[in-house]
């Protein structure tokens, strides 16, 4: 892994939080450090009165006041996105993540990549969230996003048969979690971009941090965050039309995901407005061995736009109606689909 915990841009599941226990609060120590980095660090650190925030710390009379004035002020400074979490959190959260991470290569339940129909001629990729089981030893967290992202490639390159003249990528129940590994496993759909050229983007004050895949792997900034020899797969027809599918569902490296293919050629997107989590976090530790996730960012597409708000889809499908049937129409109709 070429990246620590703290430097790797993880986008969190924007409704992992839970029913946290008011009476789980972090040490003193960890608190002090909470507010220090959620000061220097938070991307609306503006929207926050730092020394009367530290000020009602301090005269917290109990746990549940102290957890009150800390989640207020993660909730303000991250734009709803951050959040503290428990060791005890941690724990339970480690036990969801096999499941996540197995299902990133599962097959779809729908029968659009039937083996018959108008349908045949088109791939369907379904991406769900991606849970790091944050218990484990890095490398082991590295080694699972690794598989994960080889058997969502897999997906591809067995439906990669020649025949299938577009895709659709379903990202209606993706709520978030680590987006490398989606990314990675997207790859080969990402299409138009070439060499060192963007697929995404984290905007900070100061800089633009690109997202790229090339050479088996996906980079930030240039930085190798999750590769493999496994994952170099390259489409019979690399530039076939995508449709992609997000929702109010669709969360933080969800959206991270459909930004990815915003600016790309031959692509659309079809659904409804997504959560509106499109920033990225940090996760450093705490001295406690509780965890912060800190937003620091905002993500952007491969054009540099984007401002951390819902996602709007290029067709708006309404609540009730057939957002797939809308896709496939579409991409019935692309000049690839049409030919013999």
């Amino acid at each position: 892994m070429i990246a620590g915990r703290c430097g790797l841009l993880m986008v969190a599941l924007a409704a992992a939080s839970g029913a946290a226990n008011a009476q789980d609060v972090p040490s003193a120590e960890a608190q002090a450090r909470i507010l220090d980095l959620l000061q220097q660090q938070s991307l609306y650190r503006d929207r926050v009165d730092w020394p009367k925030a530290r000020a009602e710390l301090a005269a917290a009379r109990d746990p549940a006041q102290t957890r009150r004035v800390l989640d207020d002020v993660i909730q303000r400074s991250s734009g709803g996105h951050g959040r503290w979490t428990s060791a005890n959190e941690l724990s339970a959260q480690s036990k969801r993540a096999p499941a996540t991470q197995a299902a990133m290569g599962a097959a779809p339940t729908q029968t659009d990549d039937a083996s018959g129909g108008p349908t045949a001629r088109l791939g369907w990729i379904k991406v769900g969230p991606y849970v790091d089981d944050m218990t484990q030893p890095e490398d082991v967290q590295y080694q699972a996003r690794k598989q994960a992202a080889i058997a969502l490639q897999a997906r591809i390159r067995e439906q990669d048969d020649g025949n299938r003249c577009g895709w659709v990528v379903d990202l209606r129940g993706n709520s978030g979690g680590n987006m490398w590994p989606m990314l990675l496993g997207l790859g080969p759909l990402l299409g138009d971009a070439k060499g060192s050229d963007p697929v995404g983007m984290s905007l900070r004050a100061d800089k633009q941090q690109p997202w790229a895949y090339r050479e088996g792997a996906v980079w930030l900034d240039g930085k190798g965050m999750v590769g493999s020899r496994n994952t170099q797969y390259a489409l019979r027809h690399p530039g076939a039309p995508v449709a992609v599918l997000f929702g109010p569902r669709t969360a933080s490296s969800g959206e991270a995901s459909a930004l990815a293919f915003r600016g790309r050629a031959a692509s659309r997107s079809f659904g409804q407005p997504t959560a509106g989590y499109s920033t990225g976090n940090a996760t450093p530790r705490l001295p406690d061995g509780s965890l912060l996730v800190l937003t620091s960012n905002v993500m952007a597409d491969r054009n540099g736009v984007g401002d951390g708000t819902p996602l709007q889809p290029d067709v708006t499908v309404g609540a009730g109606q057939d957002a797939a049937a809308a896709a496939r129409e579409w991409l019935l109709a692309q000049p690839a689909c049409k030919m013999p």
